[in-house]
């Protein structure tokens, strides 16, 4: 119990408002191009 009374709330928050922010980056999708996509279709 003494180290919840201790701890840092903003600082907490501040590092999961971090984390989430990095996971929602992460989930966006980069643009592509139709080669990466369907490498064996050739002109």
């Amino acid at each position: 119990m003494r180290e919840i009374d201790e701890m840092d709330i903003l600082g907490f928050l501040r590092v999961r408002a971090w984390n989430a922010r990095k996971k929602r980056k992460k989930k966006e999708s980069a643009p592509s191009f139709i080669d990466k996509v369907w490498p064996g279709l050739k002109p």
